[in-house]
């Protein structure tokens, strides 16, 4: 997802060590905030768990949404026609790498859910499985995120600093 604004038309550019941080950010904190809000009641973790796994969720938002203006971003959204050859072949390789990635993800969330059903089925192991419409939406959300950001974060990893920026 990329979002073009009238002051910055190729996007934000921030320094790649900014921008390692900021997807590292997004991928920490919104899981982290999820399993807080989730498992947070009054018995556990009471209030206090339910605001911070909320304000980890909302951080995660914010650094979504400033990536989202981001060079890197506007790299791996646009069209063809829009970028010279040498950024086509990096987006190329990062929506390669990325789809290898989330591909890999949602097949091991497939395997967990299948091998957790057949362990509580045949009581086994009690593992957890996902059962209420909040838990399926934090895994929604979360695999969005991932998908929207994932060729942009493997450019952020895979490019050195800009020759302005690196000194």
């Amino acid at each position: 997802m990329f979002v073009r604004s009238k002051r910055y038309p190729l996007g934000k550019s921030f320094p790649r060590s900014m921008l390692r941080a900021m997807f590292a950010g997004v991928y920490v904190l919104y899981p982290l905030g999820c399993v807080l809000q989730l498992v947070s009641t009054a018995e556990t973790l009471g209030i206090a768990g339910d605001v911070v796994g909320l304000l980890m969720i909302a951080s995660a938002l914010a650094l979504f949404a400033v990536l989202a203006g981001s060079s890197l971003q506007r790299q791996s959204q646009e069209p063809e026609s829009v970028l010279d050859e040498r950024e086509l072949a990096e987006r190329n390789r990062a929506a390669f790498g990325a789809h290898s990635i989330f591909s890999g993800l949602v097949l091991l969330g497939i395997i967990y859910l299948m091998i957790g059903r057949d362990l509580i089925v045949n009581q086994k192991l009690l593992v957890w499985l996902p059962e209420t419409g909040e838990h399926w939406n934090a895994i929604f959300w979360g695999l969005l995120i991932a998908s929207l950001t994932l060729p942009g974060a493997l450019l952020a990893w895979s490019k050195g600093e800009p020759e302005d920026e690196a000194e």
